[in-house]
């Protein structure tokens, strides 16, 4: 039976298995992007790393409070879950998050980068998020960055979604407008650099194209959409 046939239903009716597969993809995430973080942590001083930062990097300015944003990456993706969607869109989401884990861990094992943090002098409440993000995030994983990668497959869903069966809800709104104010805080932060985007954006796009072939699309060829699909 083709996947699309076997799991199409609608997610209200299967949240265990939404939450199940959300689950296992966070654990997924977190433990590969560790353990690449302490690989590359630990060859940081005996490997030459490339440079690939632009002059706009340069001139893009520090602003520690967006340090609070980019910790709403996580629940940002999140936020396709709570619509009612046919699960084989939701499904087609989830592999491509995946995806993007296995190439962007790809290319942090075999792509020498990092990102050199200023000393931040500032006892104030709104540099507590930075100086907790620099202790989690050391600026070793970066091409491609995840942030882009993944908010843009978050926005791609909830687009197609909302285009082809009419969700549009308070999540959907909120989850929208939440997607560039994350993506920009990673460049605010000073924990990528513009080319990380730039990749993550193309990475996006590629896992978003290759979940389609294992999954298939939401609409059968020939076969009128359901009517409480709109």
């Amino acid at each position: 039976m083709p996947l699309r046939k076997k799991y199409d239903y609608r997610i209200a009716d299967i949240r265990v298995g939404r939450i199940v597969i959300g689950a296992l993809v966070a654990i997924i995430q977190l433990v590969a992007y560790q353990v690449l973080q302490q690989y590359n942590a630990v060859r940081m001083g005996a490997t030459e790393f490339w440079d690939i930062s632009l002059l706009v990097d340069d001139v893009i300015p520090l602003i520690p409070e967006f340090a609070f944003v980019y910790f709403l990456y996580i629940p940002g993706l999140i936020v396709p879950a709570l619509l009612d969607m046919p699960f084989t869109l939701y499904l087609r989401y989830a592999l491509s998050l995946v995806l993007s884990v296995v190439i962007a861990c790809f290319c942090f094992a075999f792509v020498p980068l990092k990102i050199t943090h200023e000393a931040l002098i500032c006892t104030d409440w709104t540099c507590s998020g930075l100086m907790m993000l620099r202790s989690l995030d050391a600026g070793v994983n970066l091409l491609p960055s995840l942030h882009a990668s993944q908010t843009l497959l978050a926005a791609m869903v909830m687009v197609v979604a909302s285009h082809r069966y009419g969700v549009r809800t308070f999540w959907w709104a909120w989850g929208m407008f939440l997607y560039l104010p994350i993506i920009a805080s990673t460049l605010l932060t000073k924990q990528h650099y513009v080319v990380d985007l730039l990749a993550g954006f193309f990475v996006g796009l590629v896992t978003w194209k290759l979940a389609l072939l294992f999954v298939g699309d939401e609409l059968i060829v020939g076969e009128e959409p359901d009517q409480d699909a709109t």
